[in-house]
């Protein structure tokens, strides 16, 4: 079976159909479109709970009372992650579980809304206006590394004249 592949709307609905109409069972719908049977039972009792809502993707923000909630009604046992789901619209059983993973490791706090994205590696410079000590220090700092990097440079060039007339005078 195929993995990491994003079905549209159209192919969901047709393959829910063909279950809800009793055409099919999950597992040879699930078969013959090679997908995973687990997924085919997401989108049928999405689209029994929801309908046509239920199969459309989602970009939902969770505050993280939200995400809380989910978590403590998952640990109080009354719900399996499906019908967690179901109950939360949440779209998919591998974004609960890893709120649990985190409320576990570090409790509700976790579970605060972070950054999407990279996270920066160079600290920010300092919004205040330079003086011009601080602006002749940086300017010096820049000059010696600029100045570092041509000697390098120049070393360079050197040794690579060096190994070429080696080269030469070894032919003759």
């Amino acid at each position: 079976m195929r993995k990491n592949r994003k079905h549209n709307f159209e192919f969901k609905l047709r393959v829910v159909q063909e279950v809800i109409q009793g055409r099919h069972s999950i597992r040879s719908v699930s078969e013959k479109e090679s997908i995973d049977h687990s997924l085919v039972k997401r989108w049928v009792a999405f689209y029994r709970k929801f309908g046509e809502e239920g199969l459309k993707p989602s970009s939902n923000r969770y505050t993280t009372d939200f995400k809380v909630n989910v978590v403590r009604t998952l640990k109080a046992g009354s719900l399996s992650l499906l019908q967690a789901c179901l109950r939360f619209k949440v779209p998919n059983e591998s974004i609960v579980l890893n709120w649990i993973r985190i409320y576990d490791a570090q409790g509700p706090e976790g579970l605060k809304a972070q950054r999407i994205g990279r996270p920066t590696k160079m600290p920010r410079k300092p919004k205040r206006p330079l003086t011009r000590e601080e602006q002749l220090l940086e300017e010096l700092a820049s000059l010696k590394a600029e100045n570092a990097y041509l000697k390098k440079l120049h070393a360079l060039v050197q040794s690579e004249k060096l190994k070429e007339e080696k080269r030469k005078s070894s032919r003759n």
